[in-house]
Formats: C-alpha cells, sequence, structure tokens
C-alpha cells in the first residue's frame, strides 16, 4: 500500500493504511512521527532521543491468567528490555514524555501505545488465578468513575512518582509504564539504575540502598523534585511501585483543593502507634501528594530542618515526612474522604477493602478508628484514586483492563 509523506505544522507526517477483514475495506490515516521533545539543561535545550521508545511485545509464554500463580516466571520480561542507553552526568529526565507519547497514540515503530491490553486480562481473574474475581465484583458495584484519560480539563497538573530499584524495571515498572502513569502529566521512577526510556533515575542519598533506609532516599527524591520540577506542575503524588492509580480522578480530586500554592498534604490518614509518639501520616503505601506550596517549603528550607531529622535511618519515610511538614510548617493532613465518608486512597488492593471484616486488635482497625472504613461497597469512593499492594504486574494491568478496556455496550464493565 502506498506510502505518502506530507510536513504538517513543521513535522513529519507518513500516511499509514491499514486493510481491514472485518471491514472489508481499507483505512489511511496520518501516522505522527514522534516528536523530539525539548529538555532544558543547563542553559541549552537537547532533544529526548529516546521519545517513542516502547519494547517489543512481550514474550510471555504463559497465558496471563497462569501468571497470577504463585512464583511465577511468567511475568519477567527482563529479556524484553535490552541494556538502558548511557546518559550524561546532567541528565534531568524528560518527565512529560510518557503523556506526550499517550497524545501520539503510537510509538515510533507505529505500534499502538499504549499497548493495548489483551481481552483475557477482561475475564474474572482473582489473586490465585481463578475464576472468582472480587476486584472485578467491587468495581461493578460501585461502579468507579473513570474520566477518559485523555481528557483535557481544569483539573491540577500533577507529577506522579514511584520508587523501586532497578530489578523490578521489567516487571513493576513496566506494568505500571504501559497503563496509568501516562495518564498522568508527568511521570518518574526513583530508582538505584537510571533509565531515560522509563524514564527512571537514580539519585544518590545518605546511607545505603535498602527498604531500612528509605527516609533518606525520599527525602533525596523530595528535594530533586522541588530543585528540577517545582515550577511545572500543581501537585507531586508519590507512591511505591506496588501503587495502582487512576490518575484523572486524582487531578480532579487534588484541582478541587484550591490555590496549589497553598499547604496541602493529602492521603489516607493513618494514626500512629506509641513507637512514633501518636503521629499522624498520610500512608506512602496508597500515595501521598504535596502541593507547590509545601513542595516549596520543604525542598528550601525543610529537607535539612532539625525538625525534619535529616540524618535518620528508618523505613517510616512516610511518618517522618508528616512530622516534618507539622514540626517545622505547622502544615497537617487533610480528610479526603468524599460527602459519604467514603475513601479515595486506599491502603490495600478493592478486593481487600471489599470484603473488610473489622477485626479489633487488627493494625488497621486501630490505626484508623477515628476516620472508621465503611464496608462493601461504602468502602471505596466512586472517584477513588489509588490502592496498595498490587505486588503482581499482570494485576496492575488487569485492574487497569477492568477500568478503561472491557467497557460493554451498556457502559458497564464487561
Amino acid at each position: 500500500i502506498h506510502l505518502s509523506m506530507v510536513l504538517r505544522a513543521g513535522r513529519v507526517v507518513k500516511f499509514v493504511c491499514f486493510y481491514s477483514l472485518a471491514w472489508t475495506s481499507i483505512f489511511c490515516g496520518p501516522k505522527l512521527l514522534p516528536r523530539r521533545t525539548e529538555i532544558q539543561r543547563k542553559g541549552s535545550v537537547k532533544v529526548n532521543p529516546v521519545f517513542g521508545w516502547q519494547p517489543a511485545p512481550e514474550n510471555n509464554p504463559c497465558s496471563w491468567r497462569e501468571s497470577f500463580a504463585a512464583n511465577s516466571s511468567c511475568i519477567n520480561f527482563a529479556d524484553d528490555l535490552g541494556p538502558p542507553p548511557e546518559i550524561e552526568s546532567d541528565w534531568v529526565p524528560d518527565v512529560r514524555m510518557l503523556n506526550a507519547m499517550r497524545q501520539e497514540g503510537r510509538d515510533s515503530e507505529g505500534r499502538p501505545w499504549p499497548p493495548p491490553l489483551d481481552e483475557e486480562l477482561c475475564e474474572p481473574i482473582g489473586s490465585d488465578g481463578g475464576t472468582y474475581d472480587d476486584n472485578k465484583l467491587l468495581f461493578d458495584t460501585i461502579p468507579l468513575e473513570v474520566p477518559h484519560l485523555l481528557k483535557q480539563s481544569s483539573a491540577a497538573q500533577i507529577l506522579c512518582m514511584i520508587y523501586t530499584v532497578k530489578e523490578n524495571h521489567a516487571t513493576n515498572v513496566r506494568a505500571i509504564r504501559e497503563t496509568w502513569a501516562s495518564a498522568c502529566d508527568g511521570f518518574l521512577a526513583f530508582s538505584n539504575a537510571s533509565d531515560p526510556r522509563i524514564p527512571a533515575i537514580s539519585l544518590a542519598h545518605e546511607g545505603e540502598e535498602s527498604y531500612k533506609n528509605m527516609w533518606q532516599k525520599v527525602r533525596s527524591i523530595w528535594k530533586y523534585v522541588g530543585t528540577h520540577y517545582l515550577e511545572g506542575f500543581d501537585f507531586f503524588f508519590l507512591g511505591g511501585e506496588d501503587m495502582f492509580v487512576i490518575p484523572q480522578n486524582l487531578k480532579n480530586y487534588l484541582g478541587s483543593l484550591g490555590d496549589p500554592e497553598n499547604d496541602h498534604y493529602v492521603g489516607r490518614r493513618i494514626k500512629g502507634p506509641l513507637l512514633v509518639n501518636h503521629t499522624y501520616f498520610n500512608s506512602g503505601g496508597a500515595g501521598y501528594a504535596l502541593s507547590r506550596g509545601t513542595l516549596r517549603k520543604f525542598a528550601e528550607t525543610g529537607w535539612n530542618d532539625t525538625n525534619c531529622s535529616p540524618m535518620a535511618r528508618t523505613s517510616m519515610e512516610d511518618v517522618m515526612m508528616a512530622q516534618c511538614l507539622h514540626n517545622s510548617f505547622g502544615i497537617g493532613l487533610t480528610d479526603t474522604r468524599d460527602s459519604k465518608l467514603r475513601e479515595r486512597f486506599h491502603l490495600y488492593p478493592p478486593s481487600r477493602h471489599f470484603r473488610w471484616v473489622p477485626q479489633k486488635m487488627e493494625w488497621y482497625t486501630r490505626s484508623t478508628k477515628e476516620w472508621p472504613q465503611q464496608l462493601k461497597e461504602k468502602c471505596c469512593a466512586p472517584d477513588s484514586v489509588s490502592f496498595h499492594y498490587i505486588k503482581n504486574p499482570t494485576m496492575m494491568r488487569h485492574l487497569h483492563a477492568l477500568l478503561f478496556d472491557c467497557r460493554n455496550k451498556t457502559g458497564g464493565l464487561a
């Protein structure tokens, strides 16, 4: 089929034609060659050479359902990524790359991007690979709101961030990259190895790279973000690689809080144990957001303030951040529930919240008793924004498919 080249708004456009057996017709449409997005470097401007990169389709020898089996090797696509390109010493990640790629709709090879999820992921699949799927049951029952991920609105501009390690680039991080990450206005992974294709960056910080030293890693993250991206976004959202996010709900909720120059620190509220002086904090697992005004205070003075325990070595980064913001700036928590007292930020997967039964001595019950968790379909706000403990990359894809790819003609979930 003939391919023709034209010039549109200063950009090369290649017309690609597809023949459809189902439609017995030919469709021709423009394939926009990837933008060479500009990146600032110490006063100069360089282009992003990895814009449009996407690994080859997964070489998965198993079905998606089989990927839920314990210790399954079906979800390890490390060979598909290949070695990352070298970066310059002053490299600053292009955090808007994934969102721009979503706007393009295709990668540099002309394949759809984000990559379409397999229809099998629309089937009822439980966490053990069985057919009882209480995640789907919850999504059907509430039902969750899922605004169009490309919809342009007056919602807040958000930079979504995760912390991870290089061993998970090909599994958990790739699943996030190919599902919800590009619906954020910006996305960046903080790892112990840099890879501009993700994008992921390794930052130096005090102490070793370990879970027991998470506070030092997170301190360096917030300092770096405040230095390089402060003026580009309204809110900054951070969590782990096992967090599933509905970005448009997050954008809409944060946008409802008002001026991002004001002090905002939002997430899922927890009352800590006596060990941390009953500190109130936002769970790091469910993700928490800082407004531009809050981040500015932390990056300029808070990150090294003695009230912020700059030399502490601890895994409790979420507790330390809460203490820092409260002790240095008097910034407290926000009640993020909706008008019916349903939570938006969730400490566990949808399935666990849906079937959760309070236990008097359970940590979760005691730590949230000031904001009692409602049960069954009342557990979760229709505009929920995050769920935690999504450890299996296939589950990340399954949840995303249920919400965004499995709609039937009546508008419900397939």
